[in-house]
């Protein structure tokens, strides 16, 4: 489907008129709302929300394979990040299921699965690879009209995913591979890798921090990350190298660190991610990490505040992993249509549910509906 200029500009300004998520969605106050892409074949792919209960409460068909949602932070908008190469963004008030707006990334450029809004929602900001050079860039979007403010450098190569550490300061997984949409999963920098991770500030797009391994690691991809309250930033790899290799997974900055501090995993564990980590994810106190591996088929956790490893719940093709609001506790979703809920520190888990003929996509996001 695609949006004419006009159109665009007259849906998107329709979209000042959304309301709050807490006034406009059909569920008690107290339940929460989770997003995922999906899909039903490898021609069928959506976009949906589940409940609490794991019961399916809306989905939007979309025009190809999405990667990870992206969710305002105070009204009824949610996104659907196309899946590398990208391009497109499909927002969607998810009530009525109308597609209010399409962003696409700049010319010679495509997305990289992910996008965050800043805090207050005026900005959409966009992780993309101008595949001519293969410069990674950060592009801030005005929102709701499209219309770009600024074009900054990531800091490197494969800017996969970033979060927000405060208002003014990005943090961005520079996973450090050199692609190009014609054949998207060939690498073209193998032997020159520098993957890292930059802390970037929004206001003049400067780097105030910019750390990477040490060059005999320098395939070990970084892909995903999450922050918590104390500013520290969990990062998980996606090693380019031999399965066999004895490499980090796993490891923890923050915006002052020299170095990266890898996470300890015992061996047979880390073997078992086959050098593969999906999503990363802190719970509610920002002291106990989550990591998914699709490939190994479970998720891994750790208490922060030691740096020690905790253990592991086992689920096939998980990948899925947001915290809840409750301390010590996430959800999780797989590609065999399970949705689960752990609590980790007491060995507690349980399927929510489980929707046949639903393969649940890469990421998972919560909506918080006492906004």
């Amino acid at each position: 489907m695609n949006l004419s200029r006009r159109q665009f500009l007259a849906s998107s300004l329709a979209a000042w008129t959304i309301p709050t998520w807490a006034s406009s969605l059909p569920v008690k106050s107290n339940q929460e709302l989770f997003i995922s892409a999906f899909s039903k074949s490898k021609t069928e792919h959506f976009i949906g929300a589940f409940l609490t209960n794991g019961e399916l409460l809306w989905s939007m068909a979309l025009p190809d394979r999405a990667h990870a949602p992206v969710v305002h932070p105070t009204h009824s908008v949610v996104g659907a990040v196309a899946r590398r190469p990208g391009f497109y963004i499909d927002f969607f008030n998810p009530i009525t299921g109308k597609l209010f707006s399409r962003i696409e990334p700049l010319k010679d450029h495509h997305f990289y699965g992910h996008a965050v809004f800043t805090e207050d929602g005026q900005t959409l900001i966009t992780q993309e690879n101008h595949y001519p050079t293969g410069e990674g860039k950060i592009v801030l979007r005005q929102w709701p009209t499209g219309d770009v403010l600024h074009e900054y450098s990531s800091g490197g190569i494969g800017p996969h995913e970033s979060v927000l550490m405060n208002q003014s300061t990005l943090v961005i997984a520079n996973g450090g591979l050199k692609t190009h949409p014609d054949n998207d999963r060939d690498i073209l920098n193998l032997d020159t890798m520098q993957p890292n991770v930059t802390y970037l500030s929004l206001k003049d797009g400067s780097i105030l921090n910019h750390v990477s391994h040490a060059p005999e690691l320098h395939k070990l991809s970084i892909r995903h990350l999450d922050v918590n309250a104390k500013g520290e930033v969990a990062l998980g790899f996606q090693y380019q190298g031999e399965l066999w290799e004895q490499v980090p997974l796993v490891a923890i900055s923050t915006k002052e660190s020299k170095d990266l501090e890898y996470l300890p995993i015992p061996e047979h564990v880390r073997a078992r991610f086959k050098q593969y980590c999906g999503s990363v994810c802190f719970d509610q106190s920002g002291e106990t990490l989550a990591i998914s591996t699709p490939r190994g088929g479970f998720v891994a956790y750790w208490d922060v505040p030691s740096r020690t490893f905790l253990k592991v719940d086992n689920c096939r093709d998980v990948c899925g992993l947001v915290a809840t609001d409750k301390i010590n506790e996430f959800v999780l979703t797989s590609g065999t249509g399970k949705q689960l809920l752990s609590a980790p520190r007491n060995s507690q888990i349980s399927q929510i549910n489980q929707l046949v003929g639903v393969h649940w996509d890469n990421h998972l996001r919560r909506i918080e509906l006492n906004i």
